[in-house]
Order: structure tokens, then sequence, then C-alpha cells
């Protein structure tokens, strides 16, 4: 079953609840604010941007929804392209990205990319929703555990594993390298054909169709170049490593 707005919402007001001295809801946006802020916004994104902006975490730290905010601005960021929305960005060179689509506007999946693991992509979460849900409800357990036996824990190391719950997926399994688009060519699968249609035979190409998130994907072009990753197809569901600098189709551009 699909991750709601509601869903996140709920799960983010708990989190609030439970822990009022590490996270605070900022505030949701206006109507007039989120059609000033992007026009075709998703029914489901717009529900959750009514209730919350963002989550204000102990410290400094914000996991921004606004999109007014959220746009990728930095150049150390090699993952989010254009038509994504940062929420988070970390001291440590992490970042976690949603994908927005440049033709419908929809919102997808939620990925990361960290300063200490080159060609080194998470799969976060199918939608921001889910993101969010598995965000809070990490959190909450892992200080149910804390609490549980605070003993075992180095109080201030775990802190930080409780602000930012989501970092634990580069904990993860790191299994998935991708196929070379070059043993894709010919393919019967109309949606994964459309995609290789317009791409290097160096590129690599993960199915997310098939796949669970959370997870790690190794993604470096076959050639070994610098590499750019992108996702590609009518619902972003293809993560790709291409050579840097490589020309898309204007359609899909990431």
């Amino acid at each position: 079953m699909d991750v709601t707005a509601q869903d996140a919402i709920e799960a983010l007001r708990e989190l609030e609840r439970r822990l009022p001295d590490l996270f605070t809801l900022e505030p949701g946006m206006t109507d007039a604010e989120l059609t000033e802020a992007e026009p075709r916004l998703p029914d489901g994104i717009r529900t959750l941007l009514r209730a919350v902006s963002a989550v204000h975490m102990a410290g400094d730290d914000r996991l921004d929804l606004d999109p007014r905010v959220t746009k990728a601005g930095s150049r150390w960021m090699r993952g989010p392209g254009e038509e994504s929305r940062v929420l988070l960005s970390l001291a440590t060179g992490d970042h976690f990205f949603v994908d927005v689509h440049p033709g419908t506007g929809e919102w997808g999946a939620v990925f990361s990319q960290s300063a200490d693991f080159f060609s080194t992509y998470a799969y976060c979460a199918r939608s921001l929703p889910e993101f969010l849900v598995d965000y809070a409800r990490e959190a909450l357990a892992h200080a149910d555990r804390v609490k549980a036996d605070p003993e075992e824990y180095d109080w201030e190391d775990e802190e930080f594993d409780i602000l930012f719950p989501c970092e634990s997926v580069w904990g993860g399994r790191a299994d998935v390298h991708g196929t070379p688009v070059a043993e894709l060519r010919g393919t019967d699968d109309p949606d994964l054909a459309e995609v290789v249609a317009g791409l290097p035979d160096e590129a690599v190409l993960v199915d997310l169709r098939t796949l669970e998130p959370p997870l790690l994907m190794k993604l470096r072009p076959t050639n070994r170049k610098q590499e750019e990753f992108v996702r590609l197809g009518r619902q972003r569901q293809f993560a790709v490593a291409v050579p840097e600098n490589t020309p898309l189709p204007a359609h899909d551009a990431h």
C-alpha cells in the first residue's frame, strides 16, 4: 500500500509529541504560497505542505519541505540535478533530495549522495511521504532503545543518530551495481526501451521498479569516467550513471 501524505503528517506529529526537545514542526504553507512556489504541485504534496513546511531539529538543522528553499543550489551536490528539491544537507557532506519530473511536476523517489561515498547513491524511499514516515519511525524507535538501556549508549553519538535517522541508509547493503546500457538494447520493455534509446552504451542503469528501498547503488559508467547521477523515465523509475557532461534528451533531462 502506498504511503500517503496524511500518513506522513501523522508520523511527524507523533515525532514532535514524543520528542518535543529534539523535533519541532514548522507551520504549513498557505495555498497562495504553494501556488507561488510551484504551480503544478501534486495534490498529495500540497496536502503535506499545508500541514508542515519543515522539521526543525535540536540545534540549527532543518529538514525542509518548502519548495521555495529546497531547489538544488550548491555545486558540490553531485546527485540532485536541477529538477530536484534538496530536503536536508548535513555538515558531513550527506544530502537527501526528491525528484521533480520536469514534464509533469510530479514528486518522485527520495535519494541521497554523500561526500564519503563517491559513485555510490542511496535509494531512500519511493516517495517523500514514505521517506518522512520512515524518518519519524526510526527516530522514535532509536529513542526508545536509548531510554530503555541508556548505559549501553554513548549519548552524544546516539543523539546524533536520533536527530538524523535518515543517515542510517549509508550503513545498508551495497549490492546493486547496475547494468551497462549496451546490454539493454533490444529490450521488450517499452518504458526501458524509451530510456536506453537516448543513452550512450557506457551508461549504467538500475531499474528501481524491481528494488525495495532503502539500499545503496554503486554506479559508475563502464568507461570509468566521472559520472553524473540522473533519474529517467516517465515516473522516474530508472536510476542512471552517465559520463559527465553527456547530453540527454530535452524531454527527459534530470
